[in-house]
C-alpha cells in the first residue's frame, strides 16, 4: 500500500475569496485536517486554540488550531478546525474530515471517493 495524495479546494468560511487548491496526504490514521502556515497567512484564518500534537515520528508539539476553514473535495464541502503546521507545504485530510463528508479512503487504488452507498450527499450514522 501507498500513500494517497488528493487535491482540495481551500477558502475562509462564508467569504467570497477565491478557493485555492491545496494538495493533500489522506492519512486515515490522523485525526483531524491540517493546514500549512502559507495557507493560514494566505487567509487569515482565526486562531481558537493550541493543540497537542503527536507526528509520526512520536515527536510531540503545541501548535495552533484554526476556524472556519471551508474545504471541498470529492464536490463535497464542510467547514472544520484546522491544525495549523508553520512550515509544511502541503496539508493532511485526516479521519474527521472523511467521516462527516463521508468518504472512503480506497488504499489499494490510493484514491478518495464519497461513500457509494450515499453517492449524492453525505450519510451520518445517528444511532
Amino acid at each position: 500500500m501507498g500513500i494517497t495524495y488528493a487535491v482540495i479546494k481551500v477558502k475562509r468560511f462564508l467569504s467570497d475569496e477565491e478557493p485555492i487548491d491545496l494538495r493533500v496526504k489522506v492519512d486515515s490514521g490522523a485525526t483531524m485536517l491540517v493546514i500549512p502556515g502559507w495557507v493560514q497567512e494566505k487567509f487569515s484564518f482565526p486562531i481558537i486554540r493550541k493543540q497537542s500534537v503527536k507526528y509520526a515520528d512520536e515527536r510531540k508539539a503545541q501548535l495552533d488550531v484554526a476556524a472556519g476553514v471551508e474545504i471541498e473535495v470529492c464536490s463535497r464541502k464542510g467547514v472544520f478546525d484546522a491544525i495549523v503546521v508553520p512550515k509544511k507545504e502541503y496539508g493532511l485530510l485526516g479521519a474527521i474530515v472523511m467521516e462527516e463528508l463521508d468518504l472512503i479512503l480506497e488504499p489499494r487504488e490510493l484514491k478518495l471517493y464519497p461513500n457509494p452507498r450515499s453517492p449524492d450527499i453525505p450519510m451520518a450514522e445517528i444511532g
